[in-house]
């Protein structure tokens, strides 16, 4: 296998290119410490021992730094991982290998970030939130699920009603340019034309 290539990505580190394909990113040191030049060959020995052993551990060790400053999604992590230029199977073993030990975990996560929010965000504003993060449509669901029964979600006509009081909102005095301003700020913020409507036609808003 001869290495073709050797792209700099920063002052520490580079791009391999073997036989013109892209075969991973090392540290200079790592050049030396493996003769690696371009237009030579990379022995067998060498290329394995990087690809089983030094990368792998090495993307095990950054998911568990990204972990130590703060929660993040399977997907965010996969992300992280293909900006530093990881192949998906060394991508697919560190997050097999931080789930294993249950410190990734997206229904935990979800649930976690429904109770922060549920006061600030309509449930539409949550969902579209954790589908961003990468968050699969079914953890989302079911996460929506667990808890509204443990009572954290906040039903969306006493948000809107909260809204509106914060607004000031009344009925009789509010005209026709206001209300409208404040139904396309609650739609934006996720809610239900049907819902926007039915507390603003009502004093549900004063209870």
């Amino acid at each position: 296998m001869i290495v073709t290539g050797i792209e700099e990505i920063s002052k520490s580190k580079c791009k391999i290119f073997i036989e013109g394909e892209f075969a991973f990113a090392l540290y200079k040191g790592e050049l030396s410490a493996y003769q690696i030049k371009k237009g030579k060959e990379i022995t067998k020995e060498a290329y394995q021992e990087l690809t089983t052993q030094v990368l792998p551990k090495r993307a095990k060790l950054r998911v568990m730094n990204l972990l130590k400053a703060r929660t993040y999604t399977e997907e965010e992590l996969r992300r992280k991982l293909k900006l530093g230029l990881y192949s998906e199977r060394h991508i697919e073993e560190a997050l097999d290998y931080v789930k294993s030990y249950g410190y990734v975990n997206d229904l935990a996560y979800a649930m976690d970030f429904i109770r922060y929010r549920a006061e600030s965000l309509s449930k539409k504003q949550i969902q579209n939130k954790l589908l961003q993060k990468g968050v699969q449509k079914e953890i989302v669901e079911n996460a929506l699920l667990e808890c509204e029964k443990e009572g954290t979600m906040i039903e969306e006509m006493k948000q809107i009603s909260a809204y509106l009081e914060k607004k000031q909102y009344s009925p009789e005095t509010c005209d026709y340019k206001e209300k409208q301003k404040l139904i396309a700020a609650l739609y934006r913020r996720g809610f239900s034309i049907n819902s926007i409507n039915q507390v603003m036609k009502s004093d549900f808003y004063l209870t």
